[in-house]
């Protein structure tokens, strides 16, 4: 797949020819001074092109865990390639369907901003459950979704959270989605022109910069006190976070 042009985050991203946007949760500040762990978690979009090189690579990595938040029609459409690897622990948590089983959906289904409050609502047993899963697994882990932008971006949203990232770290690195993702987003935006979609409201649904992210954050903050006080709330224990917070800081 092509790639987006050079960043300063580069080296944070895995050179796979079977994805466009997976990159690794290291190397980013906590308080106190530190920095996350490389080699520890990774987020991604769908890794449904992966060659023999990519699995090669991931296998030197140590992944151990893939956690796939897609929908069934999803899995369906669009193959994981990790999903029946051996030595890897596939997991699939969907994170759009608690909000499908509340029954409350957007009014605007082209505002995303809305879906990840509805997910905040809704979801935070899903969340649990990932948060675990990257707590218990053996080696390291890869949670994706479809680009890799919005469930993918809630989950590393939280995670760094919970660890000591601090807000505008957080945003940034969702942010870096924007750009990485290029390629997919005049595809999609192709197809729906085909389909009659204004492509002005696609390109809403599509994007991944600041402004749609921070809304997210202050209202876990306002609404749920945090991600710390969201997580323990929805049944994560404190072993757990603190295992995540020894994986992914020390």
């Amino acid at each position: 797949m092509s790639k987006a042009p050079s960043s300063p985050h580069d080296h944070r991203f895995l050179p796979l020819d079977g994805t466009l946007n997976t990159r690794d949760l290291g190397g980013l500040p906590v308080a106190g001074n530190g920095r996350t762990r490389f080699g520890v978690f990774f987020r991604s979009d769908v890794p449904m092109d992966l060659g023999a090189a990519d699995f090669e690579r991931l296998a030197r990595l140590g992944l151990s865990t893939v956690i796939d938040l897609r929908q069934a029609h999803e899995l369906e459409r669009d193959k994981n390639s990790l999903a029946a690897t051996s030595g890897i622990d596939y997991q699939n948590v969907e994170i759009w369907g608690h909000i499908d089983a509340a029954g409350d959906q957007p009014a605007d289904r082209w505002d995303i901003t809305a879906f990840y409050l509805r997910a905040l609502d809704h979801a935070g047993p899903g969340f649990v459950r990932v948060m675990t899963l990257l707590a218990n697994a053996r080696g390291a882990s890869l949670f994706h979704c479809t680009a890799g932008k919005d469930r993918t971006g809630l989950v590393a949203a939280l995670l760094l959270e919970v660890v000591g990232v601090d807000r505008d770290t957080i945003i940034e690195d969702f942010a870096l989605t924007h750009d990485r993702i290029d390629p997919l987003r005049q595809r999609l935006l192709e197809d729906a022109a085909k389909h009659g979609i204004e492509r002005s409201d696609f390109e809403r649904l599509l994007g991944a910069t600041p402004d749609l992210m921070l809304p997210a954050l202050d209202y876990l903050a306002t609404r749920y006190g945090g991600a710390t006080a969201y997580l323990k709330a929805n049944g994560l224990q404190d072993e757990q976070l603190a295992t995540l917070r020894h994986k992914l800081v020390g």
